[in-house]
């Protein structure tokens, strides 16, 4: 098994560097079933202490795989022997009684995962504890030492290529973002993103964004503040986040003026009679508009209207 682990992990770096942050996950899941057979499998990563949920990828289990651990996470003697004993893999059936536990009837064995493997490791850059759950039903014979043995070191390389693969994608952009998950947690970061960040609201925002930041990002996909302007789009369980200085200051009395009418509801031509010139040059100054904001649409714009204030009303 030596040379296809070594041949697998080779396969899984050069994955890292040109699949899209949203798939790598899930695909690195279905590769090691060609050396590995389960029924499905966990990606996620969560707070060890809370034992709240950040981020996961399920493979063939119901997306609502954890609303049923809910009740339970806090005495689930598996992931009391895995969250206490990191940097190894462990097995389900290393815990006494493990099938008789609440966490098992009342969870895991809805899920048939009679036999289970975990690896989780705290990351260092954001201090979640990530793991990768591998599960087979009560049918199945238990997980080998040479699958374990062969889980162990796979995983590692996941966590490491997973955050290359992050890595890449933000530099690819060449413009200062971040991946963040629903908590506004910040999962990876370029330098000057977090820079832009400490120095609108301080030194916590370089970690995590305050929650008001964070609120808006997911509901309308833009924030503006005083200075900066984060617009993001979803990669699967996160958003990732671009930030730039902010736009709307330097947009001309004439091209806010134009801003304004249009952004209240009015159309071109209304804008047009309002202002007293032709409908071609309202569509003229909003294009720059637009593109001077990096918006593509009339919600966009009144978001980014309405925090700048300047004395109106939306």
């Amino acid at each position: 098994m030596n040379l296809k682990m070594s041949e697998f992990i080779l396969t899984v770096h050069d994955a890292s560097m040109h699949l899209s942050p949203s798939d790598f996950h899930s695909w690195a899941l279905k590769e090691v079933r060609q050396y590995i057979d389960f029924d499905f499998a966990v990606w996620g990563a969560g707070d060890g202490r809370s034992r709240e949920l950040h981020t996961s990828t399920i493979l063939n289990q119901t997306d609502n795989l954890f609303e049923t651990w809910e009740t339970v996470k806090h005495e689930d003697p598996f992931a009391n022997l895995v969250i206490g004993n990191t940097g190894k893999t462990w097995s389900a059936e290393e815990v006494p009684d493990f099938r008789e536990s609440r966490a098992y009837s009342d969870h895991w064995g809805l899920y048939e995962a009679r036999q289970m493997i975990a690896t989780m490791e705290v990351d260092r850059h954001t201090g979640l504890h990530i793991f990768v759950i591998l599960a087979r039903d009560s049918q199945r014979k238990a997980f080998t030492e040479q699958e374990v043995v062969f889980k162990n070191l796979v995983t590692q390389h996941f966590f490491l290529a997973a955050r290359h693969n992050d890595m890449h994608h933000l530099r690819s952009n060449q413009t200062p973002a971040a991946f963040i998950d629903q908590h506004g947690l910040l999962h990876a970061s370029l330098p000057e993103f977090k820079a832009l960040l400490v120095n609108e609201w301080g030194k916590k925002a370089g970690t995590v964004l305050p929650e008001a930041v964070n609120v808006a990002l997911w509901e309308t996909g833009h924030y503006r503040g005083n200075g900066l302007a984060l617009n993001a789009e979803r990669f699967y369980n996160r958003l990732l986040v671009r930030a730039g200085m902010m736009p709307c200051l330097s947009l001309s009395p004439r091209e806010t003026e134009i801003a304004w009418a249009y952004a209240m509801g009015k159309s071109h031509k209304e804008v047009a009679k309002l202002l007293g010139i032709a409908p071609a040059t309202v569509r003229t100054h909003l294009s720059r508009v637009y593109e001077k904001l990096d918006i593509s649409d009339k919600g966009a714009l009144a978001i980014c209207l309405k925090e700048q204030g300047n004395g109106r009303g939306l």
